[in-house]
């Protein structure tokens, strides 16, 4: 369920999207695979959604994976 203080990691393809998506899922880190909001940007349809206390974690993964 995502929440109003809920954070959004947009990418610029499908391609990275997934990939991060399958990184995080590695890690066993919680997230929602969910549509990009168009009031962000229309360059990619999907978006991981997470817990802003997951921030750090998930910046620091996605980062370590060129993502």
């Amino acid at each position: 369920m995502i929440k109003e203080q809920d954070y959004i990691a947009i990418f610029h393809s499908t391609h990275r999207v997934l990939a991060a998506e399958k990184t995080l899922k590695e890690q066993e880190v919680d997230f929602l695979l969910i549509p990009t909001p168009r009031e962000l940007t229309s360059a990619c349809g999907l978006a991981i959604c997470f817990a802003p206390e997951l921030a750090l974690e998930i910046g620091s993964i996605l980062s370590d994976a060129d993502l």
